[in-house]
């Protein structure tokens, strides 16, 4: 049992003008006792001794109000086991009046809040405030199976359900470069970097169990402080809750990554129902594919019901005096303390590859160390060996690709973690760590020079300068530079990696989705005629250098989809029809009036039939 902030009067009949003159934290407030202010007490007659001394403890323990007391010592809990209690509504006045200061309180004391009074359905407060604050004891109502009662399930969900999660360090570390300088209501903050996370929604299985024609699309809220929370939502699956494929990616950026919650929440297009919903930590989403099981609206488990999701964590790029969000909000035994799983390709055994365990501050000499002494070698030493960073270009035809991979050797304090972070698999490219010693460089060395040297020779004849239009919206045209063997998928994809950025772009990424069309202009002898441009679509396989050479008057490449190709082709056909099927009632129409004597001798019918033959010769013509 513990004093709370709302200090009743001890003698409970100390009533009347000298509650009216106290203050209170949140303002002037007459009539009104405020939370944690000091009571103060007039010596009545006819009280007992016990009543004395306990008024005079209350005066030494209660400290005098002004402006610079603390929020501690208002509160007045001298024990670190007392638990002050409050309602929802006076923990929010205190998160939005004393947010640093309930910071610091909350170090050292325990303080719970409890759902308002005025919530007669059973509803629940929002929890993450609270927890943003440094609050230990957040009540809900259990009857109620809302947001936050999943939201609080989500927050022990990590642990087992032991029912106590560490704070973040930040709220009660003094080694925590941003401790007593965090508030979590700010609207900006500066000179921070903050992480970029990547989160990609692939496809669904099952997600409607109840609806097997529904129209599902998939809703993602990240939940955290003001600044970091967002909302995204993919397009409907129409008629489809078995295996819908959505594949889109979205970008979010987040400061305060130890308490940030991801939800996902499948939602019918029609009825706006949501029919099934996840809600998981940001730190227990782990990097890679993943296959992420789905709950119904009471927080049970759907067994044939998940969503297959890829999610990773980008590399920052501070500039300047910018800091990374992860040196500033957790202290460096923690940084360090986390371990990451590195493959290296290339190390002499049976196996082709071997996993090591890492820390965040491992170096790429540190990893070398460990990968020696690993090794029974006892010749090894670490000057004879180095590690090299490959990047091999993957293609999404079944040819085999005709790029060079990327090397390049690995600094001896070059970061591992930040390495592997700064690999986009979105580009088009698979990275990995090979082990190497110093004579396979040399060999490297002088093969990769004998090669530069040949390229340097035909460099300029090897490639060339092609201009595609219609990219996208955002970016009419684009220049690239490719090899001459370049085929048309080639130059696409191509094109669709230097438009990776355009909101276009990003829901068709397929190659295999483009055509490239071809429109050339022939000229003419008479400058003043101009002749209508000429249009095809290129073969996959067929080399765009040669089509380009065999222009003989001005030309240009048109990015395409397939389906706009195939639409217009189908227009184009119906169109043909319907002037085939006109030509034929024309012509047989002549005919007829060929044979007809003279229109004088012909009857009312033959009449009608000739104005009819004639409007449609008129027709005909016009077409």
């Amino acid at each position: 049992m513990g004093t709370g902030l709302s200090t009743l009067n001890p003698s409970g009949s100390s009533r009347g003008k000298e509650r009216k003159s106290r203050k209170s934290i949140f303002g002037n407030n007459p009539g009104r006792l405020s939370p944690g202010e000091p009571a103060t007490l007039a010596k009545a007659s006819g009280k007992g001794p016990f009543e004395g001394a306990r008024q005079t403890w209350e005066e030494l323990c209660s400290p005098p109000f002004n402006h610079t007391t603390s929020l501690s010592a208002i509160i007045r809990t001298p024990k670190c086991y007392h638990i002050s209690s409050l309602n929802e509504n006076a923990a929010k006045r205190l998160c939005r009046r004393y947010s640093q200061k309930l910071i610091e309180h909350t170090t050292c004391q325990l303080l719970r809040t409890y759902p308002a009074a005025t919530r007669i359905d059973s509803s629940n407060p929002h929890p993450l405030i609270f927890w943003l604050h440094g609050i230990q004891l957040v009540a809900v109502n259990y009857q109620t199976d809302d947001l936050p009662l999943h939201l609080n399930a989500a927050m022990f969900e990590a642990n087992g359900g032991c029912g106590c999660v560490l704070k973040p360090p930040v709220l009660w570390d003094k080694n925590c470069p941003m401790y007593q300088q965090f508030s979590p209501l700010d609207r900006d903050l500066y000179n921070i970097e903050p992480a970029i996370y990547s989160l990609t929604i692939v496809s669904g299985q099952n997600v409607c169990p109840s609806n097997s024609t529904g129209s599902p699309c998939i809703e993602v809220d990240v939940l955290g402080m003001s600044l970091d929370s967002c909302h995204f939502r993919t397009k409907p699956i129409h008629r489809n809750t078995l295996n819908p494929m959505w594949n889109e990616q979205f970008l979010y950026r987040v400061h305060f990554e130890d308490l940030v919650f991801l939800r996902f929440a499948v939602v019918e297009n029609n009825s706006s129902a949501v029919t099934a919903q996840r809600i998981i930590p940001l730190k227990a989403l782990k990097r890679g594919y993943r296959h992420l099981q789905l709950r119904n609206l009471h927080n049970e488990a759907l067994e044939i019901s998940s969503l297959f999701i890829n999610s990773r964590r980008m590399e920052e790029n501070p500039s300047g005096n910018v800091v990374p969000t992860s040196l500033l909000f957790s202290i460096e035994e923690k940084r360090t303390s986390k371990l990451y799983k590195v493959t290296i390709h290339g190390i002499p055994g049976p196996e082709p590859f071997t996993v090591f365990t890492i820390s965040e501050g491992t170096t790429a000499a540190q990893l070398l160390h460990q990968i020696l002494a690993t090794t029974k070698s006892t010749e090894s030493r670490a000057p004879d060996y180095f590690l090299m960073e490959e990047k091999c270009f993957i293609s999404k035809e079944k040819t085999e690709c005709r790029k060079p991979p990327f090397q390049r050797v690995i600094g001896p304090e070059e970061g591992l973690v930040q390495l592997l972070n700064s690999w986009f698999p979105e580009e088009g490219y698979v990275g990995r760590i090979i082990f190497k010693t110093q004579e396979e460089n040399l060999n490297g060395r002088n093969t990769f020079q004998e090669e530069k040297e040949d390229a340097n020779v035909s460099s300029e004849d090897d490639s060339f300068f092609v201009q595609v239009h219609d990219v996208s919206p955002e970016q009419p045209r684009t220049v690239i530079k490719a090899p001459r063997f370049s085929t048309a998928q080639d130059v696409i994809q191509q094109t669709l990696c230097k438009a990776k950025y355009s909101y276009s772009i990003l829901s068709n990424p397929n190659p295999n989705d483009y055509v490239l069309l071809e429109e050339v202009t022939k000229e003419l002898a008479n400058k003043k005629s101009t002749s209508k441009p000429s249009q095809r679509i290129l073969s996959d396989q067929e080399c765009v250098f040669q089509a380009q050479s065999k222009w003989k008057g001005a030309g240009k490449f048109i990015l395409k989809l397939k389906e706009q190709v195939q639409a217009a082709r189908d227009d184009k056909r119906k169109g043909i029809s319907f002037a085939s099927e006109l030509k034929k009632l024309t012509k047989s129409s002549k005919q007829y009036r060929g044979f007809a004597s003279s229109p004088l001798q012909s009857s009312p019918d033959n009449t009608k039939d000739e104005k009819s033959a004639g409007s449609l010769t008129f027709s005909d013509n016009m077409e």
